[in-house]
């Protein structure tokens, strides 16, 4: 073996160490492991505006929590005005008739524990629900005396049911929430009755207090932001 030779060969050689010690070291691959990003949901607080429930004269604001891989919690706030969809479709109106009719702002709120079975706050739900709605009513009656009459009748509806839904997001931040649910509704009524009193020939309201239990289907969509 001539000089040239020998040079050549321990030049290859010697590239051929190099590569090797530059390779990365050797790898372990585990199935069936998630990652991080797999595990928990990229957003781990939603606020959320309730869109349906304006029917119901209901604005509400819902912040939900992770609490876990695949649980949540949800809790709710907002402010009542009339019921249209109770007044329109069950004819839960107030019982006095008259021009003067005010109506006051009520409240409402409820809360709720989600499971996901994926991950929290993405994609499928089941979730047991409680909502909770006042509305009143402040009725100004001319009954030909020197003073009108003032009523005040209220409403509160509680609802007690189970959801499912479905959440989905339109980029790392904004998405929607459908849901539906089945449960019993209470309804609970304070109104006045005019009565008529035959002795003095003039009306006299009473308070009465009537309660309406029912089924109940629910179905809304939120539409929020997490982060």
């Amino acid at each position: 073996m001539n000089k040239i030779q020998a040079i050549s060969l321990f030049l290859f050689f010697s590239c051929a160490v190099q590569l090797a010690f530059s390779q990365d070291g050797p790898k372990v691959v585990v199935f069936n492991q998630q990652n991080d990003e797999d595990q928990w949901a990229s957003s781990t607080r939603l606020v959320k505006l309730s869109l349906l429930e304006i029917a119901s004269g209901d604005i509400s604001l819902y912040y939900e929590k992770v609490l876990a891989e695949k649980v949540s919690a949800e809790v709710g706030i907002g402010m009542t005005m009339d019921d249209y969809l109770g007044s329109t479709i069950f004819d839960d109106q107030f019982g006095q008739v008259s021009n003067d009719v005010q109506q006051l702002i009520g409240y409402s709120f409820g809360a709720g524990l989600r499971y996901y079975p994926f991950r929290a706050s993405d994609e499928f739900y089941f979730a047991p629900e409680f909502k909770h709605r006042f509305y009143h009513t402040l009725y100004n009656l001319n009954n030909g005396g020197p003073t009108p009459l003032s009523f005040e009748e209220t409403k509160t509806s509680t609802n007690a049911r189970i959801s499912v839904g479905y959440v989905y997001w339109f980029d790392d931040n904004i998405f929607v929430d459908f849901y539906g649910g089945v449960g019993l509704n209470m309804n609970k009524f304070k109104e006045y009755e005019a009565v008529f009193d035959q002795t003095t020939f003039e009306y006299t309201y009473v308070e009465r207090i009537t309660q309406r239990p029912m089924p109940w289907l629910t179905l809304g969509l939120k539409f929020g932001f997490g982060f």
